[in-house]
């Protein structure tokens, strides 16, 4: 077992993912459902264009952390450690959940260079060292010309990537807005990625079920307050938290979504009490459970 001490020196920078180069191509354009291999806490050089196209969750990036629903678009930086954690069922498969555009960031710098039309980008790839999210018209403009990249190719998808950057160059500043810390540094060191990521998997398997910090703790082979610091570091929110943002985004979803009576639904959320659910929801999104429903579903 670990010791407290040595906890501490476990890095945040997550797993560095080996994106295989395009021959042919700069732009590197790829879909994928969830579970997925590459859905996990990692890193890699090259700057990263996200779009979620369904479900819901956690968008985590350095040390911050953010819900997500369809629609999400994001920009990620160089090496800057992120994950995407959608809430399943039981059995659940999201089949088409991301849309994937990753482009090294000295192409990026090559573009700017020779074509001073696309210089304004560069305060963008800035903002994408803290994580760059769009919202409102510009999410979906972005995420218009992420989808059209998947069915383009040669000069066509150079044009859809083109039409992506002028949509982060020009985004009003209502419709953006960054997840990581200003000061967010990861430590030196390495593991973590496979420590985190387990720990991750032992939530999402169990969010309907009782969640303990200690049987977290021992599968990472850390005491409590050990791991309970490592989390809190790597993943930017507590375990605590973290577990009870991904189960209010649970009843969020089946309120809006299903006619489920709001005991069931607490239930598949992993409270066993109905004061408690209502507690806790209402810490996370500011509303009852009846209210959110209502909201939604327009009724």
């Amino acid at each position: 077992m670990l010791s407290d001490g040595s906890a501490a020196e476990v890095s945040g920078s997550g797993s560095l993912e080996v994106i295989a180069p395009d021959l042919d191509a700069a732009i590197h354009w790829t879909e994928h459902g969830y579970p997925h291999p590459l859905a996990k806490w990692h890193h890699h050089p090259q700057v990263e264009f996200h779009l979620i196209r369904e479900g819901s969750g956690l968008m985590m990036a350095g040390d911050g952390v953010l819900p997500f629903e369809e629609g999400h678009v994001a920009l990620i930086g160089s090496n800057l450690p992120h994950n995407w954690v959608s809430d399943l069922r039981p059995g659940e498969w999201l089949d088409r959940r991301d849309v994937v555009c990753h482009v090294r960031p000295e192409v990026l710098r090559v573009l700017m260079t020779y074509f001073p039309e696309c210089s304004g980008f560069g305060v963008a790839l800035r903002r994408a060292s803290h994580a760059l999210v769009l919202s409102g018209r510009s999410a979906s403009q972005a995420a218009s010309c992420l989808e059209a990249m998947g069915g383009h190719k040669g000069v066509r998808r150079l044009v859809d990537f083109v039409e992506l950057l002028a949509v982060f160059e020009k985004v009003p500043d209502d419709e953006w807005s960054t997840v990581v810390t200003p000061d967010y540094n990861p430590s030196g060191g390495s593991g973590s990625e496979r420590l985190l990521n387990a720990a991750i998997g032992y939530v999402t398997d169990n969010l309907g079920d009782d969640i303990r910090l200690e049987e977290a703790a021992a599968q990472a082979a850390m005491s409590s307050s050990a791991f309970s610091r490592f989390f809190k570091r790597t993943a930017g929110v507590g375990f605590a938290d973290f577990v009870r943002r991904l189960r209010i985004g649970r009843a969020c979803r089946l309120l809006a979504s299903t006619d489920m009576p709001v005991a069931r639904i607490q239930r598949e959320c992993g409270y066993n009490n109905a004061s408690n659910f209502n507690r806790q929801f209402l810490v996370v999104t500011g509303v009852t459970p009846s209210v959110y429903r209502k909201a939604r579903q327009g009724c």
